[in-house]
């Protein structure tokens, strides 16, 4: 007789859904299946029951909204009713009753989970809220979710320390999962080969920025910066590469202008909706003619349509260096990945950037002034420019040699950033740790007695 396969019920963004919670459901429940061992099942948050879409994937998937176009209707006759189903909570007790998991995993923003504390059976099976915090003061229901909660982890250390210092001495960090294996540097033929392919200059100093298109990210701030960098280098040919959607979010164009960056100076990512093939190019409009296939198809990288996980590793191998101002964030998993294609990263020391400003993680910190969001009075970044502009001086002015070690530090990152601390007590997953010959890496494992041996599910049950 063989052992049942435990069974788990992960409510997040779909597997295959362009968005950072998507992108960790994609990564963690792929490392699942592979293992043989569990029962997957992906709630999919924003999704229709029975979606066509859902039939993707080689684990079951729901969409966590009813398919009767008469419920919806009577659902959103209710905005915060309308959101709670969104998130999960209408099909909620439906989903668990029909596949009786063992194990319940939410990850979202704590509205898009806090409902789950208050259903009968929370406590009856192993719950864990995974939530991304990204603030101070903590949100009061985040606190209020805490001591219902035996398994909170958060996305970060600054979050967790947050509740710690509250009282809620159980809270962990848990890191959301990274495809490292999908992002490396290139050797520099590639590179040149890669640059040849879009266009662009070999001599072009490339500043990159991945991010969706709203309103933490610090889209002016990094234009201004930018523009301060480029008076102060007028013999260097810079250019800055934003991978975003222009359709949505700050108007790229008119604050390029305000701030006097040439429209030519700004790169960005164009994928066809047709052929699939992208190009990296100054942006002109959207629907754009893919110069693979032709048609008038080309939109820039989006939600609904993005590059896939190769591609994004060519375009962060297009960039020198990578730059990420933000008012705050759950982790930013850009910044994770940049590391990985061994770019020298530019942080916000903010929320979960200050990880990342930490000396181990090899990034160059960006100076920030505190401002009050309206509405929740949450202290969010304002990134200095000049900071930026200081700190891509030094980026340059780097001797060769020097930047490449910077560069080569950073392949010790998930060693050094990801939960080595958590994996013991929770063990969920290895999150293919890389090991190398590097000395800080295995100082850092030494100390806490870890050899390269699989990690697994099993203690979380």
């Amino acid at each position: 007789m063989t052992n049942r396969k435990k069974k788990i019920v992960f409510q997040s963004d779909f597997a295959l859904a362009n968005t950072g919670f998507g992108r960790n459901t994609k990564a963690v429940l792929e490392y699942l299946h592979k293992t043989n061992k569990y029962e997957i099942v992906n709630y999919a948050v924003g999704m229709n029951w029975s979606n066509p879409s859902l039939q993707r994937t080689p684990w079951k998937s729901y969409g966590t909204l009813p398919d009767s176009q008469e419920e919806l209707n009577r659902i959103n006759q209710d905005p915060n009713n309308a959101r709670k189903a969104s998130y999960g909570d209408y099909n909620l007790n439906r989903i668990i009753q029909q596949e009786k998991p063992d194990v319940y995993i939410s990850v979202q923003d704590i509205w898009g989970i806090d409902f789950a504390t208050e259903k009968p059976w929370f406590n009856k099976i192993t719950s864990v809220l995974w939530t991304t915090l990204d603030s101070l003061p903590i949100l009061p229901s985040a606190i209020a979710a805490a001591p219902k909660t035996k398994n909170y982890w958060t996305w970060s250390n600054f979050a967790t320390k947050a509740l710690n210092d509250l009282g809620h001495k159980h809270v962990q960090t848990m890191h959301g999962a990274i495809e490292d294996k999908k992002f490396f540097r290139f050797l520099n033929s590639q590179k040149k080969d890669l640059r040849e392919k879009h266009g662009i200059n070999q001599n072009d100093f490339i500043i990159g920025f991945v991010f969706r298109n709203q309103l933490r990210k610090s889209v002016p701030n990094l234009l201004e910066g930018f523009s301060i960098f480029k008076k102060n280098n007028p013999n260097i040919k810079t250019k800055l590469l934003l991978h975003t959607f222009f359709g949505e979010g700050w108007n790229i164009k008119k604050l390029a202008a305000e701030y006097k960056v040439d429209n030519s100076d700004i790169l960005t990512t164009y994928i066809c909706k047709v052929c699939r093939n992208y190009t990296v190019r100054p942006h002109t409009t959207e629907d754009e003619t893919c110069p693979h296939c032709r048609n008038k198809t080309a939109v820039t990288t989006n939600v609904g349509l993005g590059v896939t996980e190769d591609q994004l590793n060519e375009v962060y191998n297009l960039m020198d260096v990578y730059c990420h101002p933000f008012t705050s964030g759950g982790q930013e998993i850009p910044i994770q990945e940049a590391k990985l294609a061994e770019l020298i990263t530019l942080v916000t020391n903010y929320s979960c950037g200050e990880e990342m400003c930490e000396p181990d993680a090899n990034s160059l910190p960006l100076e920030w002034t505190e401002y009050r969001e309206h509405g929740t009075e949450f202290i969010k970044a304002s990134t200095s420019p000049k900071s930026i502009a200081k700190q891509l001086q030094k980026v340059l002015d780097l001797p060769e040699d020097k930047k490449r070690a910077i560069e080569k530090d950073n392949q010790i990152q998930l060693g050094l950033f990801e939960v080595i601390q958590q994996i013991k007590p929770y063990e969920v997953l290895r999150f293919e740790i890389r090991l190398n010959d590097d000395k800080a890496i295995k100082r850092t494992f030494e100390s806490m007695a870890i050899t390269n041996n699989e990690f697994t599910f099993e203690g979380l049950f």
